[in-house]
């Protein structure tokens, strides 16, 4: 059950009193680290903080359930798993997408060879994002850190390892520490590829699809009109070789975060593998990191962590 907040911010601590009138409350995450009545945390604060603060809750032996990014470097990633598997303690980050049934579905049509091989993901986005610390370089990254990064771990887990990156960036908004906006190609080592072009710093189209020499995927229903259905749905198309569309339809009702809450915790009752732990984390940092390096040059760089 929920016990205390921490927070920074009067004006947060303030909000959080409001949702939970009976919690404690405190000014710092080292006062609710020292409380011994605490058995796991859930991080969420920026991302420049992460390997701070989750370094100390590991230390006071306190189940971590960290948000994504894992951390802003491969560096801290890695100084995060060697801290939690010297104190035997639970790091879990909050990769929200490997609990997430719509994802899940087109993912698992995906390694089914459904699609053959190799197969290339696409996913090209362009929006004003969000400001304050997420398009600061050091803090947040900007949007090849903080949102592709669900892309990249996603990736991870039904292609395998990354093994290197094409990057280019272009600087659209001069006011902005991080890349704004850049286009990027993995590598994968089984010969799968996956393009990612996102911008937080102009408007345009949201592409997305994931093909294959036998077929592709597109998000949404394609020129299938879904039957009806108890509640809401998330819908994808497949559409094979010959022009035959299916879709692929997952329940809505229960979403990916109360999904990633449930396993969170039966991992601290010890009654499950972590499904989204910093060993497999750092991956999707190791290739953030490596496009945000290669993108002002337009190089290509391995990915290593």
């Amino acid at each position: 059950k929920l016990v205390a907040g921490a927070d920074l911010s009067p004006e947060m601590r303030a909000r959080f009193l409001e949702t939970f009138p009976d919690k404690k409350v405190y000014d710092s995450p080292e006062v609710l680290l020292a409380q011994p009545d605490i058995d796991a945390v859930v991080i969420a604060v920026p991302t420049g903080f992460h390997q701070r603060i989750a370094s100390a809750a590991l230390a006071a032996r306190k189940s971590v359930l960290l948000e994504k990014p894992m951390a802003r470097t491969v560096e801290q990633c890695h100084r995060l798993n060697e801290e939690s598997e010297k104190n035997n303690t639970l790091l879990m980050v909050a990769h929200c997408r490997r609990f997430d049934p719509h994802w899940k579905a087109w993912g698992k049509y995906v390694t089914s060879g459904k699609l053959g091989s190799p197969i290339l993901w696409r996913h090209a986005m362009a929006g004003f994002g969000p400001g304050s610390w997420y398009m600061d370089h050091e803090m947040g990254g900007g949007p090849l850190m903080d949102g592709a990064v669900h892309n990249y771990d996603f990736a991870n887990w039904i292609f395998g390892e990354p093994e290197s990156v094409l990057s280019s960036a272009i600087k659209m908004d001069p006011a902005v520490s991080a890349v704004d906006t850049c286009s990027a190609v993995i590598r994968y080592k089984a010969g799968h590829q996956m393009l990612v072009s996102w911008s937080w710093a102009a408007r345009g189209n949201n592409l997305h699809d994931v093909i294959g020499p036998q077929g592709y995927i597109q998000f949404g229903t394609g020129s299938l009109t879904p039957p009806e259905a108890d509640g809401p749905q998330q819908h994808c198309c497949f559409t094979n070789r010959e022009g035959e569309q299916s879709l692929l339809s997952t329940d809505a009702q229960k979403d990916m975060y109360t999904f990633q809450a449930e396993h969170f915790l039966a991992c601290i009752r010890g009654e499950a593998k972590c499904l989204s732990p910093g060993t497999e984390a750092i991956k999707a940092i190791a290739v953030a990191d490596t496009i945000l390096q290669a993108g002002p040059e337009g190089r290509v760089l391995p990915v290593v962590w």
